[in-house]
């Protein structure tokens, strides 16, 4: 959960935390008052999981039952597909801070570590972009992001530690995240506040 749950523990919010590939049965949408579906080492078009198609059903129809969903990297693409887009593998993989184009606190510099990339839902307003495609994205009060607002210190230290096969050089990235650590959790801290800002009260 990383950022998300701090952000949700600051603002007094209770979480029900579903793992997807254990989930038995999904829950009535209408249960929550939003759902943040987050990040896989699985894909949304080219894993054959069995809970990747229920997780999405499950988004759509909480989308489609006026509950805002708020997706991360896997999760984003998850809703993307949701909600009629398409989700591709990515001309390259994309690891590292990087520069996003947006306004309203959806740009700025944001981590990202994904193989797929999404195209728009049909109606969807974009937030943000990168040279990798589409970032952000809004549907109503639900909105998919590309990158990883979330992340910690920590959680970028697991993601090298099992990934030195595609990242060989990791203390670029080490050393950004650990300088940059107070500033991106204000800023994601930010970006939680504005996008629960579109949710229904």
């Amino acid at each position: 959960m990383g950022l998300v749950g701090e952000w949700a523990a600051a603002r007094g919010a209770d979480l029900d935390v579903l793992h997807g590939p254990v989930v038995s049965a999904w829950p009535d949408p209408g249960d929550a008052s939003a759902v943040i579906s987050l990040g896989s080492d699985r894909s949304v078009h080219a894993s054959t999981d069995p809970w990747i198609a229920a997780q999405v059903g499950f988004l759509r129809a909480t989308h489609a039952a006026g509950v805002p969903v708020l997706g991360i990297c896997f999760g984003g693409q998850a809703l993307a597909a949701a909600l009629g887009a398409t989700v591709t593998r990515a001309a390259e993989t994309e690891i590292g801070w990087i520069d996003v184009d947006g306004d309203d606190g959806f740009g700025g510099r944001w981590f990202t570590w994904h193989e797929d990339v999404f195209d728009l839902p049909p109606g969807a307003a974009e937030l943000a972009r990168a040279a990798s495609g589409p970032q952000a994205f809004a549907v109503g009060a639900s909105v998919g992001l590309q990158f990883h607002p979330e992340v910690t210190p920590a959680i970028v230290e697991d993601w090298l530690a099992g990934a030195r096969d595609v990242v060989p050089d990791p203390e670029p990235i080490r050393a950004e995240t650990a300088r940059t650590a107070q500033a991106a959790r204000e800023r994601a801290f930010a970006l939680m506040d504005r996008i629960a800002g579109r949710w229904p009260r």
